[in-house]
């Protein structure tokens, strides 16, 4: 789910800082990685998952601490998370998949990745600026359905807006 809205500072640390970022792929808040294998991404399948989004209520969210995983990953981490998980949940439900393959449990932590250091004084650099910046306020109100790899490069194959909610 993109989130445009986190300003020149988030935007510029992932350049800096994440390879997705330079492969084209926005701030954003992951719901399903991975997906379906682009050679097995149909049109069925890809207006089933709209329709999932269309499911939901725009909603409103803040970012509002910086957390770090273990694996060394600064994150912005979203307030309230429950719709996220409630969509990824739905996701994974419907096309029996686990978020990041299960690596992380059935219910990952929602975050927003804005760099991946790997000098812990650059990691506690990066969350002292991006602190200064926090409460972010932003909306959600669609969702990306994107394919690629950090290699070749990301692009955008559907976007789906959120609905007037069940």
């Amino acid at each position: 789910m993109p989130a445009l809205g986190v300003g020149r500072l988030v935007s510029d640390l992932r350049l800096e800082n994440d390879p997705s970022a330079k492969a084209g792929v926005p701030p954003h808040l992951t719901l399903m990685f991975p997906f379906v294998p682009p050679a097995e991404l149909t049109e069925g399948t890809i207006d089933l998952l709209a329709a999932l989004i269309a499911a939901a209520a725009p909603f409103d969210f803040a970012m509002t601490r910086v957390r770090e995983f273990e694996q060394g990953v600064v994150y912005l981490e979203p307030d309230p998370a429950a719709p996220f998980m409630r969509l990824t949940g739905r996701i994974g439900g419907r096309f029996s998949l686990l978020p990041f393959g299960g690596a992380f449990g059935e219910h990952p932590i929602p975050h927003l990745t804005v760099a991946m250091p790997e000098s812990g004084a650059t990691r506690r650099q990066i969350a002292g600026q991006l602190d200064s910046e926090l409460p972010l306020l932003l909306r959600a109100e669609e969702a990306w359905l994107m394919v690629g790899s950090n290699a070749a490069g990301w692009r955008t194959i559907r976007t789906m807006p959120f609905g007037k909610g069940s």
